[in-house]
């Protein structure tokens, strides 16, 4: 299972719950932004690197997902500090998170590299020692998916889904959720097309489902209202941004006609 570009897709989407997962407040994330980094001249590549926007503003995060035993992974990981430093910021403050599905996966020779493991700059991240996520912690419940086998995936992912639909997260942040949900257990059951993968996860188009359409009647107008105007002002058709929005049409005509407070 190809877990690097699953990591690095989801806290992309989503770069509050990386913070979560560090111990760090979700909103340490307005202050970063993230992105894979190739360091050229020697072709080593960093799984992610969420670098502070300002100066000063805090420590890079370099992080890798290693799902397997790699015995010159710690030596491998002190040369891309080493040269991330040299080509970035040698003055730079840093902090390395790998997360491991277990510590099965972390290689047993540690201790030449104990100025690393015992230093303050070192976050190791065992998905299976995480306490489970709260009710309220759905971020990083999906994360427990990747590291789960298939069976207890496809489970925890038809509990989860209904949660992520009912939630009070902004739209776009559930639609990723959703389908990075889907995703996971499409890797972790490669053989099945999407259609059975939403027969396994007793889905159909989560918009003709009750939960859905209660949710629709319940609330979340003023938030369907904004996104509907940053699309007028963008000079969208109507009728996409009522298939979009879940407005109809003569709401939307309404909203353009009406002036911004």
């Amino acid at each position: 299972m190809p877990n690097d570009p699953l990591f690095f897709d989801f806290f992309k989407e989503i770069p509050s719950c990386f913070f979560e997962l560090v111990d760090r407040p979700a909103t340490d994330a307005d202050l970063y932004e993230m992105d894979s980094l190739e360091l050229k001249a020697s072709s080593v590549r960093l799984d992610g690197v969420f670098r502070p926007k300002r100066p000063g503003a805090g420590p890079a995060y370099l992080w890798e997902a290693q799902f397997y035993r790699d015995e010159s992974f710690y030596a491998n990981m002190l040369t891309k500090v080493g040269l991330f430093l040299k080509k970035r910021d040698p003055a730079q403050e840093w902090i390395v998170v790998v997360i491991y599905p277990s510590r099965l996966a972390e290689q047993k020779t540690l201790s030449p590299y104990r100025c690393l493991l015992k230093s303050d700059q070192f976050i190791p991240i065992y998905l299976d020692e995480l306490p489970p996520a709260k009710p309220d912690q759905l971020e990083l419940g999906v994360l427990e998916l990747i590291a789960a086998k298939p069976e207890v995936a496809a489970e925890k992912a038809r509990t989860l889904l209904p949660k992520v639909r009912t939630s009070k997260r902004p739209d776009k942040i559930r639609r990723s959720m959703l389908e990075f949900i889907k995703t996971v257990v499409a890797y972790q059951f490669p053989k099945l097309s999407r259609a059975e993968i939403n027969k396994m996860l007793q889905v159909t188009d989560f918009r003709q489902t009750r939960i859905y359409q209660e949710g629709h009647e319940e609330g979340r107008e003023e938030e369907r209202e904004a996104v509907a105007r940053k699309m007028l002002q963008k000079e969208k058709p109507i009728t996409e941004i009522a298939e979009f929005t879940g407005l109809t049409p003569a709401q939307v005509r309404k909203l353009a006609k009406k002036p911004r407070k």
